[in-house]
């Protein structure tokens, strides 16, 4: 399944960064949502912002999944891959 980075906008007054992230990861990850799953959540709480790493069918999907259901808005969402240093 192909993998998503998604970074926010900055999060709306009051919300916590932290607490957001973690509750993304939550909500991702217990298969609340079905199709989609969390590997990785960071958030910065100095900009208000957290970014996501997330797979899922699509880029559409996850992008409505993640501004509908998650309530997260976002900047920008790109596939990507993970690349490791050979030895």
């Amino acid at each position: 399944m192909p993998r998503y980075l998604i970074n926010s906008h900055i999060l709306r007054s009051g919300t916590d960064p932290r607490a957001c992230a973690e509750g993304a990861a939550k909500q991702l990850s217990r298969g609340k949502i079905k199709g989609i799953e969390a590997k990785a959540c960071y958030c910065c709480s100095d900009e208000k912002r957290v970014a996501l790493v997330v797979e899922g069918p699509d880029q559409h999907t996850v992008l409505e999944t993640i501004q509908q259901q998650i309530d997260i808005p976002v900047a920008s969402i790109f596939e990507v891959e993970e690349v490791t240093p050979k030895p």
